[in-house]
């Protein structure tokens, strides 16, 4: 009888180590699970938050980008301001079509350069409101030094952390100076543009200035961007 209890006894010792084993390599097992997590997991979500291109339209042409800098003219022409007007009203509806997620920058330009910031920034309501309330202070001035406020643009443009920049220019004037002095701002816009930023052109001619088109078409196809001619 004693012998019969010894066996198991015996027997129960037996089963009980293994269990204990399994259970120790099972709670090992768990611990690893925690530790050995995918280390890329937050980089995945951080991707998933970059800015991504979006769409506007401006003067009827469609642009795809995360940075917009605007270069525009502040000035009038024999005391006709309608260029200037119809611009800031243009600028001011491409502004409303941006997320906070793109940039945007506004660089005037008459006698002298404007630039509203000295870096591209969020376009939140707030930045927004404020760059459409500092065009509207803006003064006409009937000059037209349009090769600096380009190059300006494009160091600031050029200094952006963002993916897909857009730059449009917009005028009525070419560089004061004749084909030299064109031919001579061309290539200083272009040495500049290092990153090859698109650079749209949009023309706009009026009862007082016409055929001058030849600066912004050459503008364009020497840094990948489109031409448009607005007629007013």
């Amino acid at each position: 009888m004693k012998f019969s209890w010894l066996l198991v006894l015996v027997a129960l010792v037996a089963v009980a180590f293994p269990l204990q084993g399994f259970a120790s390599d099972s709670a090992g097992s768990n611990e690893r699970g925690v530790l050995d997590l995918p280390a890329g997991g937050a980089s995945k979500k951080d991707s998933e938050e970059e800015d991504s291109p979006e769409s506007i339209v401006f003067y009827g042409g469609e642009y795809e980008g995360d940075c917009y800098v605007f270069v525009f003219p502040a000035y009038g022409f024999c005391g006709d301001t309608t260029v200037f007007a119809n611009i800031r009203a243009e600028i001011t509806n491409a502004l409303g079509q941006l997320s906070s997620d793109a940039d945007f920058d506004l660089i005037g330009f008459n006698s002298t350069t404007f630039a509203w910031s000295p870096a591209v920034v969020e376009a939140n309501a707030a930045n927004k409101g404020s760059a459409i309330a500092w065009m509207n202070t803006l003064v006409p001035v009937e000059q037209h030094e349009i090769i600096e406020a380009t190059v300006t643009a494009l160091g600031i443009s050029q200094a952006a952390d963002s993916q897909a920049k857009q730059m449009i220019v917009c005028g009525a004037r070419a560089p004061f100076g004749g084909p030299e002095a064109i031919s001579a701002g061309l290539i200083q816009i272009t040495e500049s543009n290092y990153e090859s930023t698109p650079m749209h052109t949009i023309y706009f001619s009026t009862p007082f200035y016409s055929g001058e088109e030849s600066f912004y078409q050459q503008l364009a196809n020497m840094n990948g961007g489109t031409f448009k001619h607005v007629a007013y």
